[in-house]
């Protein structure tokens, strides 16, 4: 059975049953998967709504399709999930931005930390952030997301802690107190949740401390010791599974 194809579109026009697709999208349609006038896609208005569609037409500069009905599953969880993940070395954080959408992730915040090693702003900033989101558009699309996740720009671990609420918040750690499934029993339903996940050394003592004094929960994720990109998949694995629609 073949794939159908998912696209976002820049303009839905639900009353007249039309939706456009225009730049990198229309340019994958066309030139790199060579889809057909009659061939079935799905299209998203990037705000939460999956219609089934059908191509009408594919023009130099845009596509124009049919939609023909809202798909029939609801393609976002209804948890609240924002990461914020502390800068991981090399080009981890590309992995870590399409492994966190297709589990569902709502928002994610980029922090330096005290033991983050890459230090960036600046025109390389600005190059990383255009980078990731076009990761997390590529990966919202191959996992049928309804929505693109937001990609905060890069702050301080302290500011975002500091400014960032939610029903539950979260930091995880070897030397957590509690495990992460004891942390998730008996909270009843949650909207939204925060998670922090540190970089490969973990967050310092200082941070830690200040994420506490914030009603951070510090929980552990096992006697194990996991890389960091099998930390972030297995907490939001975890979460969606107790309190999202995993």
């Amino acid at each position: 059975m073949s794939r159908t194809f998912q696209f976002f579109a820049v303009r839905i026009d639900a009353t007249k049953g039309e939706a456009f697709i225009t730049d990198g999208d229309h340019l994958h349609l066309r030139s790199v998967l060579r889809l057909k006038p009659g061939g079935p896609v799905l299209i998203s208005d990037g705000k939460g709504s999956l219609y089934h569609a059908v191509i009408s037409e594919i023009g130099s500069e845009m596509t124009r399709v049919h939609l023909l009905s809202p798909v029939s599953w609801n393609p976002e969880s209804p948890l609240v999930v924002t990461l914020i993940q502390a800068m991981p070395k090399r080009r981890k954080m590309e992995w870590i931005l399409q492994k966190s959408t297709e589990l569902g992730v709502t928002r994610v915040v980029p922090v330096f930390s005290d033991y983050s090693v890459p230090r960036f702003s600046g025109e390389r900033e600005r190059r990383k952030q255009e980078r990731w989101n076009q990761i997390l558009r590529e990966a919202a699309k191959q996992s049928y997301r309804g929505i693109i996740p937001e990609l905060a720009g890069i702050t301080s671990f302290e500011r975002i802690i500091k400014l960032r609420e939610a029903s539950l918040k979260i930091l995880c750690a070897p030397e957590g107190e509690v495990p992460l499934r004891h942390c998730l029993e008996g909270v009843g339903k949650i909207s939204d949740i925060l998670v922090a996940i540190g970089p490969e050394g973990g967050f310092s003592p200082s941070e830690i401390a200040l994420a506490r004094s914030r009603d951070f929960i510090i929980c552990t994720l096992g006697p194990r010791v996991l890389r960091l990109e099998t930390a972030v998949v297995k907490v939001l694995s975890v979460l969606q599974y107790v309190l999202g629609d995993g």
